[in-house]
């Protein structure tokens, strides 16, 4: 517990001296387990959420806080499978799909703990074959859902926000809130590569208005 608590200090310290978090924008607020602007959402923003897993409390609690309809994304067959054994209400619509650079078919490699939905398409260690899942552009799935904007879109993908986030970014699509967990600290990740990633995006006009004790969840609103 002791070592767990000093390697978040550490984030925490590093991201500090990199000045990543932002103290001026919108005031955030805990909806779930996520933080978001709440005076930028209404009942008719357009929520995505990427990276189900077996977990959709974030989901759960923005449409019972705001009225939104939350659009969510899993392609593995485990994260379909248990979102079909759940009462889930009319504002969440699932979709089989996953997010990164290019449409078509990836490759998504299961965690190396058994029972537990967090696929990846990075290699992790574990011993178990991967499973095919199909992924889509931003852009490709918002014309296939008559979105131009999005006014939140939280990603929690298991590493393949490397390849989305910067497509994304390129797509032309306004995205208001950007909540995404970088997983630098994956064994084919590096720090660097996360705080890279979190340039790119505060140099595309974000302020990053929170990062989570752990280090490794942040929300972006854009100014």
């Amino acid at each position: 517990m002791l070592l767990k608590l000093l390697k978040q200090q550490l984030r925490q310290h590093r991201l500090r001296r990199a000045g990543v978090l932002d103290e001026t924008g919108p005031a955030m607020e805990k909806v779930g387990d996520w933080v978001v602007a709440p005076n930028l959402v209404g009942p008719e923003s357009v929520v995505h959420s990427f990276g189900v897993g077996d977990n959709v409390a974030w989901d759960l609690a923005m449409i019972a806080r705001f009225g939104v309809t939350v659009h969510a994304f899993d392609p593995t067959p485990a994260s379909m499978e248990w979102v079909a054994r759940q009462k889930l209400p009319a504002q969440f619509r699932f979709h089989p799909l996953g997010i990164s650079n290019r449409d078509g078919e990836l490759l998504f490699y299961p965690p190396r703990r058994a029972g537990t939905t967090h696929y990846s398409q990075d290699r992790r260690g574990g011993s178990l074959p991967p499973v095919a899942g199909q992924v889509r552009r931003l852009a490709t799935i918002a014309r296939d859902l008559g979105h131009n904007h999005i006014d939140i879109l939280k990603l929690d993908v298991e590493g393949s926000e490397f390849d989305a986030v910067p497509d994304l970014l390129a797509s032309g699509i306004p995205v208001e809130q950007l909540l995404v967990e970088i997983h630098y600290h994956f064994p084919t990740r590096s720090f660097g590569q996360g705080l890279a990633l979190i340039r790119q995006i505060k140099a595309q006009g974000y302020a990053c208005r929170y990062v989570s004790p752990r280090g490794y969840e942040f929300a972006f609103v854009r100014k």
